[in-house]
């Protein structure tokens, strides 16, 4: 069989399309408070302790993710040092797997052009274009799950049961096995349900449960577990386990995290950010899942409800949790995008055309306002920050008209003396220019984004700072606890609960700095003044205070003449908030 230039050299395609959409401005971009600087940290501090078993943030012990993360962002800094790109490349790594398989299943069961699209799209997805360049532990186990995902279906399709000799077999519980080593049981969770949900409820017919292999593979998926399990459980005397699943994955479950809300609807409420900007295409979904309907079509529909079933039981709720389900969303609306334009559904295309049309005008127009927006002189970074984001935005939006357009054009048979013929593609040059400029702008635009974001960082401002002061001084943040200062600072870091708590840190002699909150603002509220949709001077200043319940302490810092002070004024992207901060010393000084 001929296939077309692309086809052939798919993967090498892809590889290089999500290099491109998440290297520009990977290395810049400031850390990101909260979890990404306690991986980030936590690798670090394993490398200075010559420990490959248990992480530890600040000194203590960090049992919310199991080890791979920190092995694999070891690695990283291993290649490129520690730093950003370090943290953030093996989620970059993660990303591509992912991609990859995607491409693979696409391919297998629907045909060349669904899996280039399917990948493509998803590489282009928000929350992948995020996560993707993140130092966390989610793109290494979505790309487990995925692997897991694809090996069933090809495991219970199989003419017959190989254990042992089948790759897929060895994939299956590979992937279950170093996906809980990246985050816990999650890796089985979606699979399992998604098998249960194909079996009871929307395909209903039997199963071949011997071609799974289940006894020896949760052997298999067990022993890479143990291997670091035990150790770490015999290290920290039983704690990763009862703090680790107890507290991080059971407790989550019923508890909300960190004081977030609930609400059964939250990820529907997500979803246009989550997925933008293919967001515009939902509408095609529920045709194509009744116009094709079959065995693979109703495994992908358990595969994308599975997730999104178990994160709406859990308490706590994030907008990537339910990551795992994107792949299966963009095979099915990738098999409508090959669908002749006129045997699609009108209405959904009319619903495509009208939301790409409606998210041109609203970045075009933000990307104007931010830059007529009068702000005060230590915040312009921040026009370059939103400056980038817009462009951004409409990259986005330009890759997804590229596809509404057909940037793969139409399907064509191909035949040459001696082949029966294959599948083809013919490139048009309009969505194809179409494409080109959406990476025109995103490119920069990540890439401004990222040094907006760094120039006004307030902990990367921290960086080196510090250095001089003596060996024993002791750091404290008061009410400006992020963990990005431990990254940045390299120090470790007391972060009171209460002000009985930070009394006492103040009470201890020695040389002390305390970072405290003078005040701060939302971010949009500075745009919005600078447009004249908000008065400076009003009876709601654009600025408030820092927490009140560290007031009495700070002023009691204002008062003493043992102590100095310097301002820094920047973005906590960790709270979107544009804060005054307030670094106090005494017995040292800041050089």
């Amino acid at each position: 069989m001929n296939r077309s230039w692309i086809f052939r050299r798919a993967p090498w395609l892809l590889t290089a399309w999500v290099l491109l959409l998440l290297l520009p401005g990977t290395a810049t971009l400031p850390i990101v408070d909260r979890d990404e600087p306690r991986f980030a940290t936590a690798t670090r501090e394993m490398i200075q302790r010559s420990d490959w078993i248990v992480p530890t943030f600040n000194g203590n012990y960090r049992f919310d993710k199991p080890v791979l993360t920190y092995w694999l962002m070891r690695a990283g800094y291993g290649l490129f040092g520690i730093g950003e790109f370090g943290a953030r490349v093996h989620a970059i790594g993660a990303t591509i797997v992912l991609v990859l398989a995607t491409w693979w299943a696409g391919r297998k069961w629907f045909g060349e052009r669904v899996g280039l699209l399917a990948a493509g799209m998803l590489a282009s997805c928000m929350q992948v274009f995020i996560h993707g360049r993140l130092s966390l532990a989610d793109m290494p186990m979505v790309a487990c799950v995925v692997v897991a995902c694809v090996a069933l279906i090809e495991l219970l399709e199989a003419e017959a049961p190989r254990p042992f000799r089948n790759r897929w077999w060895w994939a299956l519980y590979l992937s279950l096995g170093f996906g809980f080593l990246a985050k816990g049981p999650i890796v089985a969770a979606v699979p399992v349900l998604a098998l249960l949900l194909y079996r009871f409820a929307f395909w209903r017919k039997p199963l071949r449960w011997a071609h799974l292999g289940i006894a020896p593979g949760l052997l298999i998926a067990l022993a890479i577990i143990a291997a670091w399990g035990i150790p770490a459980l015999v290290a920290t005397h039983g704690l990763f386990w009862r703090v680790g699943m107890g507290e991080h994955v059971v407790q989550r479950g019923f508890e909300k995290f960190n004081g977030r809300g609930y609400t059964p609807f939250f990820y529907l409420g997500t979803a246009p950010f989550s997925l933008f900007p293919w967001v515009a295409l939902l509408g095609f979904l529920p045709w194509i899942v009744r116009r094709t309907w079959s065995a693979r079509t109703a495994w992908l529909l358990c595969w994308l409800i599975a997730p999104y079933v178990i994160f709406t039981a859990y308490a706590t709720q994030l907008p990537h949790y339910v990551l795992p389900a994107f792949p299966a969303l963009f095979l099915l609306l990738a098999r409508a995008l090959v669908v002749p334009w006129e045997e699609r559904p009108r209405w959904a295309t009319v619903l495509a055309w009208s939301l790409l049309g409606l998210f041109v005008v609203l970045f075009v127009g933000a990307a104007i306002g931010v830059q007529l927006a009068d702000l005060p002189s230590e915040a312009l970074p921040l026009r370059v920050a939103f400056s980038g984001v817009c462009l951004v935005m409409l990259g986005f939006a330009a890759f997804s008209s590229a596809v509404m357009l057909g940037a793969l054009g139409e399907e064509a048979p191909v035949a040459s003396e001696g082949t029966a013929g294959g599948e083809a593609v013919r490139m048009r040059a309009g969505p194809s220019i179409v494409l080109l400029a959406g990476l025109v702008l995103l490119v920069p635009g990540a890439i401004l984004m990222a040094r907006g974001l760094r120039e006004t960082s307030l902990t990367v401002q921290t960086a080196g700072r510090f250095d001089a002061l003596p060996a024993g001084t002791r750091f404290v943040g008061a009410g400006f606890s992020e963990p990005s200062l431990v990254f940045y600072t390299g120090r470790r870091w007391a972060f009171p609960q209460t002000a009985d708590e930070l009394a006492q840190a103040l009470r201890k002699p020695g040389p002390l700095v305390v970072v405290s909150i003078d005040e701060e603002c939302d971010p949009l509220k500075l745009f919005a003044a600078g447009l004249g949709f908000a008065p400076r001077n009003s009876s709601k200043p654009l600025f408030r205070p820092g927490p009140a319940e560290w007031a009495p302490q700070v002023a009691e810092l204002s008062s003493s003449p043992e102590w100095t002070s310097s301002q820094l004024v920047g973005f906590n992207l960790g709270r979107t908030r544009w804060q005054h901060l307030r670094v106090w010393v005494r017995d040292a000084e800041i050089h």
